[in-house]
């Protein structure tokens, strides 16, 4: 007869060493995974957490620009905004309204303030632009902030002038050219975060430029946009395109 060796079988406390062992290295490999994970799960970054601590404060409601035999009332909320020119250090600080009634003589001085810069033109601003810029600040917490104002009215000279340097995102009906549009930067404050305010009052049209990092808001129709570079370079290029072709047929003319 052929000669059985007996085969011995693995002990139980072999086979869990071996059970023991493989866990250990499984788990050495997955919660390094799980913990690179982990991070991109729950990370926010601190614009976007800001951006929902936004204060809920309302947009008022339209008020009244009284005549001049009218009074201004004595009581009622006072509805401060400052506007400065960080360029040239000049600052305007105006209680604009009170309650329900805006301030003649402080939309004068703002008029004023955001005046044209290229030829000094100055236009009648609508006062529901102050009113957004106010509450802009009031959600971000700080109602006593200066505004730097970048641009202002435009005259339609000026504003054409822009669109044919092609280096600006210059609208043809912009809306900086009927008194109601602002381009500003808040010292301090972050630019998206600036945008994310203006946009939460659903009031107009919000633009945002982060090369420049400014922030456009007007009182025109609800719109937004983010302006780039390219848009720029395509927009120099079209007028380019629009200069040589207008000299062409100049010279044709000419030859007629």
């Amino acid at each position: 007869m052929p000669l059985r060796l007996p085969i011995s079988k693995p002990s139980s406390s072999f086979t869990r060493g071996i059970v023991i062992a493989a866990l250990v290295a499984l788990t050495g490999v997955v919660a390094p995974a799980a913990q690179a994970r982990k991070p991109l799960a729950h990370g926010h970054s601190r614009l976007h957490i800001l951006a929902h601590a936004l204060l809920d404060v309302a947009l008022p409601d339209v008020g009244i620009v009284p005549t001049a035999d009218d009074a201004l009332p004595e009581e009622g909320e006072k509805y401060e905004i400052k506007l400065m020119h960080s360029h040239t250090g000049d600052m305007v600080s105006v209680v604009y309204r009170i309650g329900d009634t805006y301030v003649p003589e402080a939309l004068d001085q703002l008029n004023q303030f955001l005046r044209d810069s290229h030829n000094e033109e100055v236009n009648q601003y609508d006062p529901r632009t102050f009113d957004v810029l106010h509450t802009m600040l009031a959600k971000l917490g700080k109602p006593d902030a200066p505004i730097d104002v970048l641009s202002g009215y435009r005259s339609q000279e000026t504003n054409d002038e822009l669109r044919a340097s092609g280096t600006t995102n210059a609208a043809e009906h912009s809306q900086h050219i009927v008194a109601k549009a602002v381009d500003l930067r808040v010292p301090g404050v972050p630019a998206p975060l600036l945008r994310d305010a203006a946009l939460s009052l659903n009031a107009g049209g919000v633009g945002y430029y982060p090369k420049s990092q400014f922030v456009h808001v007007d009182v025109g129709p609800v719109r937004k946009w983010t302006y780039s570079a390219s848009h720029a370079h395509r927009h120099a290029h079209r007028a380019h395109h629009s200069q040589r072709s207008t000299r062409s047929h100049s010279r044709h003319a000419h030859k007629a």
